[in-house]
């Protein structure tokens, strides 16, 4: 039989001390975690679990609706489209889907479009006066012939009076225009009792406009001040059906200056020998001529 030494006495064993040392620690470590378990929870708090698959999913499409939104803002598309015109002799006032208001005078026509974030209008051929619900967010544009306008709310007419010139009157609040093709910073900003002039060539022409011109297409005068007989044939052939011709030539630079009734061009016409050195002859199917007295 074998007899193990007896350790009394002896130096303890390390292992033993290691094991008693490390059971006493635990005991510390969990009493201290019980203690502050609330803090402990705060400074390392527990991870999130992952979201289900079908969360993740909803927020992807989300994201990808939101980024064709984004897209579709940036690009400005069109929803809605809308025509309005006149015949000769003919005034027509429409409200518009936004507030706003267009009176179109004589042989006149436009085209509107509603964008997601502007409003635009291509004057195609006439005058048209419009009176612009505000939106700031959504400016009013206008195009006629090489005329830009951008407006936020305010009252305007805009004429084409020949294909490549067109002209702005502004009656309330301010607006701006430029020439289709160039920067806005190039173009003028008017302001309530200016006009624009934009010909086929140059910079727009501003000057004031006078106070008994304003809205008088809109209640049926033609007010001529100093103009040459062309231009005054021009504007009195907008409310006529038949021709007018100006046979001979150099009475075109004659003066007309009056008001005179729109809906009425016959005494008018009449009228015209009595104002200018001129006769005023009568042609088959209704038309009339101009020549020198």
């Amino acid at each position: 039989m074998t007899m193990l030494p007896d350790r009394q006495g002896l130096p303890p064993d390390p292992r033993q001390q290691q094991a008693r040392s490390s059971g006493a620690d635990h005991a510390e470590v969990g009493v201290a975690v019980g203690t502050h378990r609330d803090a402990l929870k705060q400074l390392f708090p527990v991870p999130p679990s992952r979201e289900p698959r079908g969360k993740r999913a909803v927020t992807a499409g989300a994201a990808a609706l939101l980024a064709v939104a984004a897209m579709l803002w940036w690009w400005d598309p069109a929803y809605r489209s809308e025509r309005y015109s006149t015949r000769v002799g003919e005034r027509v006032q429409a409200e518009l889907p936004d507030g706003s208001t267009l009176v179109l005078d004589t042989g006149s026509a436009v085209a509107v479009q509603w964008h997601l974030r502007t409003r635009r209008v291509t004057l195609v051929s006439g005058r048209a006066q419009f009176i612009v619900a505000p939106a700031t967010w959504r400016p009013f544009l206008v195009t006629a012939g090489p005329a830009q306008v951008r407006v936020v709310g305010t009252r305007f007419d805009v004429w084409r009076e020949t294909p490549d010139t067109s002209s702005v009157s502004v009656y309330e609040g301010r607006v701006a225009v430029w020439r289709k093709g160039q920067a806005p910073e190039r173009g003028v900003s008017l302001r309530a009792g200016q006009q624009a002039r934009l010909p086929a060539q140059g910079a727009p022409a501003v000057q004031a406009l006078e106070s008994r011109l304003q809205d008088a297409w809109k209640e049926g005068r033609l007010v001529f001040q100093d103009t040459p007989l062309v231009e005054a044939v021009a504007a009195i052939q907008r409310y006529r059906g038949t021709p007018i011709r100006i046979v001979d030539p150099r009475i075109g630079t004659l003066r007309l200056s009056g008001v005179f009734d729109s809906s009425n061009t016959d005494t008018l016409l009449a009228l015209l020998p009595g104002i200018l050195p001129v006769k005023v002859l009568s042609l088959p199917g209704g038309g009339v001529a101009l020549r020198s007295r």
